[in-house]
């Protein structure tokens, strides 16, 4: 499912217009960012939990040289499904 399938889930399942759906899912998706960018995880009860990480750098090898290389800290974001979710998955 992309972003406009899920703004036309929105809108059929809740009798609003696209127009409102797409202001809805953007509010909630600018929320979860702005709460990435403080550094925080965010917690969404009964589906999962989206985690902020900062990856130290690392070494590694360039596949075409075959040198080694340092890969740099780079931020990222991780996902753990709640439990009732992955039992929902599971039926």
């Amino acid at each position: 499912m992309n972003r406009k399938e899920l703004i036309n889930k929105i809108s059929d399942k809740e009798n609003i217009t696209k127009k409102e759906a797409e202001l809805y899912v953007n509010v909630v998706f600018d929320a979860i960012t702005d709460a990435f960018v403080e550094g925080e995880n965010v917690l969404i009860s009964g589906f999962g939990t989206f985690q902020f990480k900062d990856r130290p750098p690392r070494k590694g090898v360039s596949p075409s040289t075959g040198e080694y290389i340092t890969i740099p800290a780079s931020k990222t974001v991780s996902f753990k499904p709640s439990n009732k979710l992955k039992d929902k998955l599971k039926s």
